[in-house]
């Protein structure tokens, strides 16, 4: 895939600044660089194309943080996951459900709002994983980027900010690991974008890398702080990207 030398040095700062994002608090850089694909790029490739990129992403977070994973909940929340990409894939038309970003986006503003006036909310029981495995592996194939969706869920009083991007990763690894094929089965050419892929994953893995140094000097609090904030403008940018 043809592109000049200014729009893709412009896609290879972003894969990276995103991934040093994402390294920092967890989230927001695959959404980001969502974006940026989503300017530049012909529709039909840019979710395909997002999943092997995002995956290397998720994967080089989970891999530097591997002994951080809360695997008690990864568990619970792979099984689901699988069923809901099965789903989506055997319904998946090359269309995307447009009203999944902005019914995400509030979703996210409430569950904020909630988060701050119910305590118990803080440290969602166990089986609230499986059904969110269920629910992002069926967004997926639509939306690309489910980052946000599972965002809050990961923010709980018992993990350190560490378990809270290395457990996230790890079923984010999981979810665009799984979409590949999906993909292949519904006939998408990985071989002839293998150029463009080849530099936005040596662009995520820097900025991954780069985002992880940033991590061990950043205290509880403000991590806490930087994660709700970034999870509320995303919110409003899902809702506000819709109705634009």
């Amino acid at each position: 895939m043809p592109l000049d030398p200014l729009t893709l040095a412009a896609l290879l700062v972003t894969a990276l600044l995103a991934a040093a994002l994402a390294g920092v608090l967890g989230m927001g850089g695959g959404l980001a660089l969502l974006g940026m694909m989503t300017a530049v790029l012909p529709a039909p490739v840019v979710v395909p194309l997002h999943g092997v990129v995002q995956l290397v992403s998720n994967s080089t977070r989970t891999l530097v943080l591997l002994r951080h994973v809360a695997w008690r909940v990864f568990l619970v929340y792979a099984p689901p996951m699988l069923l809901g990409l099965a789903a989506a894939t055997a319904l998946w038309s090359g269309d995307k459900l447009t009203f999944l970003r902005p019914a995400i986006g509030l979703f996210l503003l409430g569950f904020l709002a909630f988060r701050r006036w119910a305590p118990v909310l803080r440290n969602p029981p166990r089986w609230v994983y499986a059904l969110l495995g269920l629910v992002v592996g069926f967004a997926s194939v639509w939306i690309g980027s489910v980052g946000p969706l599972l965002a809050p869920f990961f923010l709980r009083d018992d993990f350190t900010p560490e378990q809270v991007i290395a457990t996230k990763a790890a079923c984010q690894s999981l979810s665009h690991l799984l979409k590949i094929p999906a993909f292949v089965v519904l006939g998408f050419d990985f071989q002839g974008h293998a150029a463009l892929l080849g530099g936005l994953v040596v662009a995520v893995i820097v900025g991954t890398l780069v985002g992880r140094a940033i991590l061990g000097r950043l205290p509880r609090k403000h991590f806490e702080r930087l994660f709700e904030v970034l999870v509320g403008l995303l919110a409003l940018w899902l809702v506000v990207g819709a109705l634009l």
